[in-house]
């Protein structure tokens, strides 16, 4: 708590000290309302934030980048000492913005002034817009006020952090699920014409019909009642996209985040897509946490909250890669489901990452690879007459939905 601006007392002491001498009545009484003055002003800038209460609220704290929210500051004066005036001053982190902000106004907080009364209790609304995507944590929250005269100014700042997620704004990217791109167009079907030995999910109740087998004589001594294995289906419903943020072949000294905001949407389109299609969805990428500086990572699941754990991935990511594309791709090998199909979602196709590509390709997953640049004749040839699915995101793909 600081204060600012300063009570005369001095000239009020001398105005003390000249009344007791001359004890002219006009002076006593001026000497004597200096000290009142003096007391209330004392007293009532001791008490102004004194059982003062605040809190803010975000809502909503998970959101789409462009779309509003609101933040609400309570206010709680416990005392029934009223505020002649209370200034509120929301500070606001880089990607939040006040909502309709005017040309030349500020942008990094929002504020409202009141005089809250004895014991009131108070809410202010600030609407807000999320301008960019990223973590963003609102606050800290400022308080100022004054003495009931005004000569001094008291300021607290309370330290709250509202933490918001902005996902990335939705491009026009059409869905990848046609039949000319197998890859990203698997047919999204529940059970698969043949169970894939390899991969084994769990056991049930041996029923008339079961082949012998597939009884499982561990589980059935154990639980004295025939038990027969269950495999996932041979048709793979896994979809782990791989997403590069390196722009250059010089990943460590050169970023452009312009490409890289168009891969994480159009990433974040096709996740969406995928999830809203039944199917498991995973993302690996080489790009950096903005908030943690690690590379995150997001395990093959099924549902809401993997679809909100990808895009909360996609959500973070910087401009920089912690490592070339083929070099953190090709490290994931052993942890991509064998058949999976795989998503690369990439600014450019460079020499390493066409071979990387292809490695994955032998190692028996179907393959789309995405670009925004265009690719050469001679390097799609080559991709394409071996396996691998290349489109680029065509001009019209590039605007935003709406």
């Amino acid at each position: 708590m600081t204060r600012s601006g300063r009570f005369e007392w001095p000239i009020v002491l001398l105005f003390v000290l000249v009344a007791a001498i001359s004890r002219v009545p006009a002076l006593i009484v001026l000497a004597a309302g200096g000290l009142v003055v003096w007391l209330l002003v004392t007293l009532t800038a001791r008490l102004a934030l004194v059982a003062l209460e605040a809190s803010v609220e975000v809502a909503p704290d998970r959101l789409i980048a462009g779309e509003p929210l609101v933040a609400t500051v309570r206010i709680a004066n416990r005392k029934p000492v009223p505020l002649p005036w209370l200034d509120v001053r929301l500070f606001l982190p880089e990607g939040i913005e006040p909502a309709n902000v005017g040309v030349g106004q500020p942008r990094g907080f929002v504020n409202a002034g009141f005089a809250p009364r004895g014991l009131e209790r108070l809410s202010v609304r600030f609407p807000l817009a999320s301008v960019q995507r990223g973590a963003h944590a609102i606050g800290p929250l400022r308080l100022r006020a004054s003495d009931w005269l005004g000569f001094m100014s008291i300021e607290q700042t309370i330290d709250v952090k509202i933490p918001v997620i902005a996902y990335p704004a939705p491009l026009a990217t059409r869905d990848r699920h046609l039949s000319s791109h197998r890859p990203l167009a698997e047919t999204a079907v529940r059970r698969g014409l043949l169970p894939d030995p390899l991969r084994f999910r769990g056991v049930r109740e041996h029923q008339t019909g079961d082949p012998r087998k597939d009884i499982h004589w561990k589980a059935s001594a154990r639980l004295r009642v025939l038990q027969t294995k269950l495999y996932e289906p041979a048709t793979s419903l896994d979809a782990v996209f791989l997403v590069n943020v390196a722009s250059y072949d010089q990943y460590w000294i050169q970023a452009d985040p312009e490409s890289v905001e168009l891969v994480v949407s159009a990433a974040a389109d096709l996740v969406r897509h995928a999830a809203d299609a039944g199917r498991q969805v995973g993302l690996v990428t080489n790009g950096i946490d903005n908030l943690t500086h690690e590379r995150p990572r997001s395990a093959l699941a099924r549902g809401p909250r993997s679809l909100q754990r990808s895009l909360e991935i996609l959500a973070r990511l910087g401009p920089y890669a912690v490592n070339s594309p083929e070099a953190v791709f090709l490290a994931e090998r052993g942890r991509i489901p064998w058949g999976a199909t795989l998503i690369v979602v990439t600014p450019k196709i460079s020499t390493g990452l066409a071979g990387a590509v292809l490695a994955l390709r032998r190692a028996g997953h179907r393959v789309l690879a995405l670009s925004i640049s265009p690719v050469s004749q001679e390097m799609s040839t080559h991709l394409i007459a071996r396996g691998i699915v290349l489109d680029v995101l065509h001009p019209a793909e590039l605007r935003r939905a709406g």
